[in-house]
């Protein structure tokens, strides 16, 4: 079975044990760890290489086009759901949170100088996105 993964980041070990755990222990995955144009892109990625799963970790704007391709080239697409545990801006801090369960968290760095860390917490398949708004 195999599984392309979309991000600049690769899996975490927890991760790959959650999706072994669903799909059976002959998952591969396989990461695209370069920027991509566009949802096409990654669906020829995966469709030129079988992966019947694809875990985007992408804008919003080429996920929701993957969903409308999903049913097209008979891919399935999961979203990783991460939970931000804490906050902070000491570099020391963070890694002892993250040592704490290092197969499902990792951190994130961001401009104003804050490290948020991220726990794992399963996988979901995504069906569709939906853009709902409204008169301002």
């Amino acid at each position: 079975m195999k599984v392309l993964w979309v991000s600049r980041h690769n899996p975490l070990k927890g991760q790959i044990d959650a999706l072994r755990e669903k799909l059976g222990d002959d998952v591969e995955v396989f990461v695209l760890p370069r920027q991509v144009a566009n949802a096409e892109e990654v669906a020829q990625a995966a469709r030129g290489m079988g992966a019947a799963y694809i875990v985007p970790v992408l804008p919003l704007s080429i996920i929701a086009r993957l969903a409308e391709l999903s049913g097209k080239y008979g891919f399935n697409i999961l979203f990783a759901r991460m939970e931000a545990v804490a906050t902070v801006k000491e570099g020391e801090l963070v890694e002892k949170i993250v040592r704490e369960k290092p197969e499902y968290r990792t951190a994130v760095g961001y401009a104003d100088g804050t490290v948020r860390v991220y726990e794992f917490k399963g996988f979901e398949r995504l069906k569709e996105v939906k853009l709902v708004t409204e008169p301002f």
